[in-house]
């Protein structure tokens, strides 16, 4: 990190402010441009600086009940990624992938001018995370991860090669938006990440959430970023692995296989949670975020 960018003053969000996207923004959401992309974010609370990265088919109102629940301890920063809501998109174009919300991250963090944050990242989130903080570890104080996204780090299948599942299930899912069911295939999307019957169980406002995402599902097309045990070690600041006692064996896999390659690191597994632990359980994991964080 450099001298000029230890010693550059804390900036007020207002003042990074560009000029705004071509959506309408909720109350209280705000921009800030990064990688010549209007990221919006939502912040809460005082304190040092946690910025939230949301997973598949979410936006930065994933975190409301860490938002909520948190600010009184921390300074929140919910933000969503290039093309998700509440920009509308419609899957075109090929400016979509890990690498590039990668980058996009690291320039909104960047443009914070609050120096390095916590990073909190969920599913998908993680596997972007990972790569903002590979690439620029001056920008990150901690990292915590729940259950990301590394399907690079499973075994691969004897025999005939298979597809990335990541490709596999965008595919699917494209197959079904394209003939005009655009319900199933969400429905189809969430259920092969979470198991059977998992999108009927969501509430309203969480299947709203997906449709309001819809096409960034066939934008993971170009999700072909592959991550190594040798980049995970040499990772150096202080890690935390966050994953639910019911989260899908594959997360829970995936979650192994990261704390082989670091070594000693901590992991937790949320009580009574599956995948969007800080959902189902958020009394549970906000206690564990804030220990770490605090500590």
């Amino acid at each position: 990190m450099s001298n000029a960018f230890v010693r550059a003053p804390i900036l007020l969000l207002a003042a990074c402010q560009s000029v705004g996207p071509s959506w309408d923004l909720p109350t209280g959401v705000k921009t800030l441009q990064a990688n010549n992309y209007p990221m919006a974010y939502l912040e809460r609370g005082a304190g040092s600086t946690v910025v939230l990265v949301h997973g598949a088919l979410n936006d930065y109102r994933y975190w409301d009940p860490q938002v909520s629940s948190l600010s009184s301890r921390f300074r929140l920063i919910a933000v969503s990624l290039r093309h998700y809501y509440p920009e509308r998109w419609n899957g075109k174009g090929d400016d979509f992938s890990i690498k590039l919300h990668s980058d996009d991250l690291a320039a909104f963090i960047e443009r914070l001018g609050l120096g390095p944050v916590h990073l909190v990242a969920h599913s998908r989130g993680g596997t972007v995370a990972l790569g903002t903080a590979q690439s620029r570890p001056d920008l990150v104080r901690k990292l915590v991860l729940m259950d990301p996204a590394l399907f690079s780090l499973l075994p691969k299948p004897s025999g005939t090669p298979t597809t990335d599942p990541r490709v596999a299930r965008a595919k699917a899912t494209a197959a079904r938006f394209e003939k005009g069911d655009v319900e199933g295939g969400l429905e189809y999307f969430i259920d092969d990440v979470n198991g059977p019957g998992t999108w009927k169980r969501r509430t309203e406002e969480q299947r709203q959430f997906a449709r309001d995402n819809a096409w960034t599902p066939i934008g993971q097309l170009n999700d072909v970023e592959t991550v190594t045990c040798a980049q995970i070690g040499g990772l150096r600041m202080p890690v935390l692995l966050v994953g639910g006692e019911k989260s899908p064996r594959p997360f829970v896999n995936m979650l192994g296989a990261f704390q082989k390659c670091l070594g000693p690191v901590q992991r937790i597994a949320v009580s009574n949670a599956g995948h969007q632990m800080n959902r189902e359980n958020a009394a549970a994991f906000d206690e564990v975020l804030s220990k770490f964080l605090l500590e």
